[in-house]
């Protein structure tokens, strides 16, 4: 592959606290990805949630019967 179709990336270092390092590295396992799979995951659903708040909407996690379990707040 060329230069030139090489998708661009840009490289970022972060300092983390050992528990949000624990927490990722827990996340990678349960989703058999990478870091980076667990960042834009975890991107993508902030971006659907600030979304949702700016069309007024809220974000919920329900039981295989649609009962609300939990409202997320504070995006």
């Amino acid at each position: 592959m060329t230069t030139q179709n090489r998708p661009q990336r840009i490289q970022i270092n972060l300092d983390l606290s050992p528990e949000l390092y624990e927490t990722i590295n827990n996340l990678v396992q349960q989703i058999n990805g990478d870091n980076t799979e667990v960042f834009l995951k975890a991107i993508a659903l902030l971006e659907v949630a600030v979304e949702a708040k700016l069309k007024g909407k809220h974000l919920w996690i329900t039981d295989d019967q649609q009962n609300l379990e939990t409202e997320i707040i504070g995006i």
